[in-house]
C-alpha cells in the first residue's frame, strides 16, 4: 500500500475530496463512467478508485470494467489502468491475465511512453505464467529506439529473473547489449541491473570497462554510486595489487 500512496503525489487529487467519498451508489456511478466515451469521465473514475485504494478499501469488483480502459489514448489514464491492474494482479492472477493482451498491443505502441509503461506493467505483475511472454517483448525493448524504452527494459530485468530464474541466461544475453549502450540512462540501468542479476559475471563488463569511466561524469548520483561500487569491485578482482 505505500507504493501506491507514493504514486498518488503525481496525481492530482489534492483537495479534491469526492474521490475519497463513500456511497450506496459509488459503484454503479463508476462503472458509468468507466464504460462511457469521455476521457474525462474514464480519468475522474480512475482517480476515484485509485484514492479508494489508497484507503485500503477493496474495489476489486470493478477490474473487468477498468482493464477494458487499457486501450483508451489518454496516457493519463492508462497510467491508472495500469496502476490499479498491477496492484490487484498479485491478489488474483486470474483477472491479470485479463489485462496481457493489452499490454502486449500497448507494447507495439507508435508512442515510447506507452511501450515502455506497459512493458513495466506487465512486469510488475509477478505473475509468472507470463513470465515467456515478457522475455518476447524485452529482446525488441532493449533494442528499441527510444532510449526511455530501453531503460525500462533494463530496470524490468531483475523483475523477471524473480518470476523465473531459468531464464537468467536470457537475461544476461540482454544486459550484454544493454551495457553496449551509449545512452548514459539506459547504462546506468544497465550497470543496476548487472548488480542484480549477475554481480561476479566480469565477462560483461569487460567490453565496456573504459566506457563506463568515461561516462561517469555524466550519470546521475544514483547512477554513478552503483557505477562506482561496480567499479571497484572489478579493480579489485581483476587487477594486481600495486604492493
Amino acid at each position: 500500500m505505500g507504493n501506491f500512496k507514493n504514486m498518488m503525489s503525481s496525481i492530482s487529487l489534492v483537495g479534491d475530496a469526492k474521490h475519497f467519498q463513500e456511497g450506496r451508489n459509488k459503484f454503479d456511478a463508476l462503472k458509468q463512467n468507466l464504460e462511457s466515451k469521455s476521457e474525462k469521465a474514464k480519468l475522474e473514475a480512475m482517480k476515484t478508485l485509485i484514492a479508494h485504494m489508497t484507503l485500503g478499501r477493496d474495489v476489486s469488483q470493478l477490474f473487468p470494467h477498468v482493464v477494458k480502459n487499457v486501450v483508451v489514448d489518454s496516457m493519463e489514464v492508462k497510467k491508472l489502468v495500469y496502476m490499479f491492474v498491477v496492484h490487484y494482479a498479485a491478489q488474483n492472477q486470474n483477472l491479470a491475465l485479463l489485462a496481457i493482451s493489452s499490454f502486449q498491443k500497448d507494447m507495439s505502441s507508435p508512442n515510447p511512453l506507452v511501450r515502455a509503461k506497459a512493458l513495466q506493467a506487465m512486469a510488475t505483475m509477478r505473475v509468472g505464467a507470463v513470465a515467456h511472454l515478457i522475455i518476447i517483448h524485452l529482446k525488441n525493448a532493449v533494442k528499441d529506439s527510444s532510449a526511455y524504452v530501453r531503460r525500462t527494459a533494463a530496470q524490468v530485468l531483475p523483475v523477471v529473473l524473480k518470476l523465473d530464474a531459468k531464464f537468467r541466461p536470457d537475461l544476461i544475453f540482454m544486459l550484454t547489449t544493454l551495457l553496449n549502450d551509449e545512452s548514459v540512462v539506459v547504462l546506468s540501468g544497465a550497470l543496476y541491473s548487472f548488480q542484480q542479476i549477475c554481480p561476479s559475471n566480469w565477462d560483461v563488463i569487460h567490453p565496456n570497462f573504459r566506457k563506463i569511466c568515461h561516462l561517469l561524469a555524466d550519470m546521475d548520483e544514483w547512477g554513478q554510486t552503483v557505477a562506482l561500487e561496480i567499479l571497484l569491485r572489478y579493480a579489485r578482482n581483476q587487477f594486481a595489487s600495486p604492493l
